[in-house]
């Protein structure tokens, strides 16, 4: 089961908080920020694995069985084309999300990732870092 590319993770809902699209998923969660934005931590009901990128391989991803891998858009270590292109290389089939603070053109980087991977199910969560 992969969440739809016409999915409402795009945006966050109210007062910051991300439509629980994610909830009752197995999502695997690639090197969370020292703290995930709070509008990610109203998820509930799902199975959240949490690994590092260098960890990632084809029987990681058997053993999970994520619906959703979900990473920061950028950390200082990995970007998410790096991330993309090692799912790809593992044969993962199913859905890709990066969180980050709004962005001035999302586009841009969809166009990045499906010239890396085309026809991956991804997407970007813009999710405010702190309450407002």
């Amino acid at each position: 089961m992969t969440i739809p590319p016409s999915s409402n993770l795009r945006q966050s809902g109210p007062a910051g908080r991300v439509r629980d699209d994610l909830a009752g998923r197995r999502i695997l969660m690639v090197e969370p920020s020292a703290t995930l934005p709070l509008a990610l931590q109203a998820v509930s009901g799902a199975a959240v694995a949490i690994v590092q990128l260098d960890a990632i391989d084809a029987e990681l991803l058997a053993r999970t069985a994520p619906d959703v891998v979900l990473s920061p858009l950028m950390t200082s270590e990995y970007d998410i084309l790096d991330l993309a292109r090692v799912l790809r290389d593992c044969g993962y089939q199913g859905a890709l999300r990066a969180y980050c603070p709004p962005l001035p053109n999302t586009r841009l980087v969809r166009t990045e990732v499906a010239q890396i991977w085309p026809g991956v199910d991804f997407d970007i969560l813009e999710v405010p870092l702190k309450a407002d």
